[in-house]
């Protein structure tokens, strides 16, 4: 008979052995022979295997690193069974199988109100989980390609089964040092991953510098092919930690490194034209500016020194008083001077700002401004201003001398000492040169100017001027606002990207152009969430328990009040054939008119320049459908440069059954699809769509079939013997039918109240354990990203259902937990009394 205490170590053991047969059960029914992610992601298990081995709190880089973009489901097809469940089927088995080896004292623990919450969380889970899923319907293939399915409530619950599977790890493995170590470089790697993906998505599409297309992007994230905010939800619970990298930096590299991640994580953040993350970004960084100067505060305070706490507010004041003028000043000298002028003029307060650090030789500098000028005279002289100037470029006046005086003020500078306390015998000279060659860099800004614009330029330019001007005040304060420390230099940095990013960004067509609807956007939000209030059912065990998890897509199908049909695919069996399938395609039925198609994909390797032949087997039925074929050059949503299809489908013959189906040839051309360099090569994928009149009809596909000219099959499961096996679908613009678009909203629809509040009590446990730590000085920097990364996600969630998103919801719940771990208490002293 087993002793009570190997219980749970052999608990342990069979979950672990139960999770490694479910790994190796998917893998065996997994679709992994269409396209290099396939081979990647079979590879990449057996070395995640190994890192388990040789180190198991592992786990807790790779879970964040690879959450995001181990995403293959549009070449797998699969979207309810996906890697993340692998990945973390066999964080699993490995864990829990060490587990319940040799006793271990756990790292953390949960205190016990932590503890009552989770497990109310817990709670309201199952009975939603429950009330979506039941009465379990027939296990065919439809029941897991299809959001309308019951079973797309294990999809959705399944993130929180995963975190509290993964919590017993978190508990042994997650202690302060080992969430430094680890964790924290897991979610950089993540958030290095996407920003370089969606920068290739922005180059490959509308291109880096075009800012008027209305194309957004998607990154790794497949579950964006039917809307919502995957990428906006994850962008603001990592973008945090770049700063805490930042923030943290011990040497020159990791600052650049982490400015350089910054700058990636922004352009994504700022590609995304989503005025929510925009939102969610201003508010982490008002609570991060909020919290800091708390925290500084209190440090003055502690010390006793009234005229200390008065000298930090001072200092507080006038930092935002200096952001805020400069911002205001870049964004007037944009309007008017463009890019180049805006470079010029950040520039120049940047230079401004290295050189205020500085212990400037004020005597000199009548001498020095006055010699920069004659200079600046005799060298613009040079330069015709005529209408028949050949110079282009650097090569013109104000850019060439510009680009000399910016040269000059770095090569003085950067060989000199850092601090105001050197004894160097050179530094006046140098620091006088450094005067010149700043009075230099102040007239080419306002040449640059009027260059570019005119004399309307002039006035933005001089402001500039002015601004940086009284920056060289600096050394002037008693204490001086900044110092050239590595921290000033890595605000100064991040300010700079935020500035040169986000107001060309927001100054373009299609961002004003979202900013100018959103009153017209927000009325269609209310309306829809109304909608989606009239369609929960008013009785008690709905409204305390909800209509249950996932439910809402099937609930909007059949019971929206706008009686609208969305467009849906199936994959139904043949009756002659049992075992063999084809696909459905349904047309949206709007009374208003025509709604958005869902389109079946399929990503295929096309060649350019040749000669394909498409066939297929088709029968429709309904009003006059339309069967759509494109090829054309697509990453998830919104199609380019389609290869034209002439496919129209016969009516019936008047002798033959009504449901015949009848057969298709067509030869067409792929023109450019499938040009250009391997790395900046656009996807090709195949889409097919069915459209009518207001009135939904269906058309059957089967037997499809894309053959090159040396009779090549390009096209994986063609005739769908494998159900959805690498086959995806998208809705390109009308996400409604999806997504409640509301965190609060689809908590209170599909857990009931009992779900929303206990999932409110666990924000703000964890909450106010993150603000305790974030008040201290030495430790509170940990605590504050997570603060901002909390709060900008919820932000996000004012206006979008994120918890739909499995991968992202398991990241959120993560981070929640660790919020929560703290410290065993340490053992007392058997002389101390209690």
């Amino acid at each position: 008979m087993l002793a009570p205490a190997a219980l749970p170590a052999l608990a342990a053991r069979l979950l672990a052995l139960l999770a490694g047969a479910a790994c190796m059960l998917a893998l065996r029914h997994y679709p992994l022979g269409h396209g290099w992610p396939g081979l990647l992601f079979a590879a990449l298990l057996p070395a995640y295997f190994l890192l388990l081995r040789w180190r198991p709190a592992c786990w807790l880089f790779c879970v964040p690193a690879l959450l995001p973009v181990l995403d293959l489901a549009p070449w797998t097809g699969r979207f309810f069974l996906e890697e993340i469940d692998v990945l973390l089927m066999l964080t699993v088995a490995c864990g829990y199988w060490r587990l319940g080896g040799p006793a271990q004292s756990a790292a953390m623990q949960l205190a016990p109100c932590a503890r009552a919450c989770l497990l109310l969380c817990t709670l309201a889970w199952l009975a939603a989980l429950l009330r979506g899923v039941l009465p379990l319907p027939s296990l065919d293939v439809y029941a897991w390609d299809n959001y309308l399915s019951p079973y797309n409530s294990l999809r959705l619950g399944k993130a929180w089964a995963w975190s509290m599977l993964l919590l017993p790890l978190l508990l042994r493995d997650g202690d302060a040092s080992a969430l430094r170590r680890y964790a924290l470089p897991g979610m950089l790697a993540g958030l290095a991953m996407v920003s370089l993906f969606a920068l290739w998505e922005r180059a490959v599409f509308p291109g880096l510098m075009n800012l008027s297309s209305d194309y957004r992007i998607t990154a790794p994230f497949s579950a964006m092919h039917t809307g919502g905010a995957a990428l906006d939800g994850y962008l603001a619970l990592s973008l945090p930690f770049a700063g805490l990298w930042l923030a943290r930096a011990r040497s020159r590299w990791q600052a650049a490194l982490a400015l350089l991640l910054l700058a990636l994580a922004l352009h994504a953040a700022c590609a995304t034209f989503s005025r929510g993350l925009y939102a969610a970004l201003a508010a982490a960084l008002a609570a991060l500016l909020l919290l800091a100067s708390w925290q500084t505060l209190r440090v003055a305070s502690g010390a006793a020194r009234q005229q200390a706490r008065w000298l930090a507010v001072r200092g507080i004041m006038l930092r935002l008083l200096l952001a805020g003028l400069g911002s205001v000043l870049l964004v007037y000298m944009f309007s008017v001077a463009g890019y180049r002028g805006l470079l010029a003029a950040v520039l120049l307060l940047a230079a401004s700002f290295v050189l205020a650090a500085r212990p400037l030789p004020w005597r000199l500098a009548p001498a020095s401004v006055l010699c920069a000028l004659c200079l600046q005279g005799l060298l613009a002289s040079w330069w015709p201003l005529g209408e028949g100037q050949q110079a282009s470029g650097l090569l013109k006046g104000p850019y060439f001398l510009f680009s000399l005086a910016a040269v000059l003020l770095a090569v003085v500078l950067l060989p000199g000492p850092v601090g105001p306390c050197s004894s160097d015998a050179s530094q006046p000279a140098r620091l006088s040169l450094a005067m010149m060659a700043w009075t230099m860099l102040a007239c080419n800004v306002v040449w640059i100017g009027w260059h570019w614009a005119g004399a309307r330029a002039l006035a933005p330019a001089g402001l500039v001027v002015l601004l940086a001007m009284l920056m060289l005040c600096n050394g002037r304060l008693h204490p001086p606002l900044w110092r050239l420390d590595r921290t000033s230099l890595s605000m100064a940095g991040a300010g700079a990207i935020v500035l040169l990013l986000a107001i060309p960004i927001s100054a373009s067509y299609y961002a004003t152009e979202r900013f100018a609807n959103t009153a017209f956007d927000m009325q269609g939000r209310l309306r829809h969430w109304r909608q989606v209030l009239a369609m929960q059912p008013s009785d008690w065990e709905d409204q305390l328990f909800g209509m249950g998890m996932g439910s809402f897509p099937a609930t909007y199908y059949w019971h929206n009040p706008a009686r609208e049909v969305p467009a849906s695919i199936a994959y139904a069996p043949q009756n002659s054939a049992p075992g063999n399938y084809y696909v459905r395609l349904a047309s949206p039925g709007y009374s208003a008119g025509y709604g958005e198609l869902l389109r079946l994909l399929q990503r295929l390797p096309v060649q350019p320049a040749t000669r394909y032949t498409l066939a297929l087997d088709a029968r429709r039925t309904g009003a006059m459908p339309l069967l759509l074929v494109h090829l054309c050059q697509r990453q998830l949503l919104y199609a380019q440069n389609c290869a034209p299809i002439a496919l129209r489908l016969r009516l019936p013959q008047p002798n033959a059954r009504v449901n015949a189906w009848q057969h298709y040839e067509v030869p067409f051309d792929s023109g450019s699809l499938g040009a250009g360099a391997w790395l900046l090569r656009p996807p090709v994928q195949l889409e097919l769509a069915a459209s009518g009149t207001a009135t939904s009809s269906v058309i059957d596909i089967d037997n499809l079939s894309l053959r090159a000219p040396g009779g090549e099959e390009l096209i994986a499961n063609g005739d769908f013997a494998q159900a959805n096996n690498y086959w995806f679908f998208s809705s390109d613009h009308h996400h409604l039918p999806w997504h409640i678009k509301s965190l609060a909203l689809h908590l209170v629809v599909e857990t009931g109240w009992c779900g929303a509040l206990s999932m409110l009590v666990l924000l703000a446990l964890a909450g106010l354990r993150l603000l305790r730590q974030g008040v201290r000085a030495q430790t509170g920097q940990g605590a504050l990203a997570c603060v901002a990364a909390l709060l900008g996600f919820l932000v996000v969630g004012l206006f979008d259902s994120l918890l739909d998103v499995p991968r992202i919801a398991v990241l959120f719940y993560l981070m929640l937990l660790c919020a929560l771990l703290q410290p065993p208490p340490p053992l007392a002293a058997e002389s101390e009394p209690p």
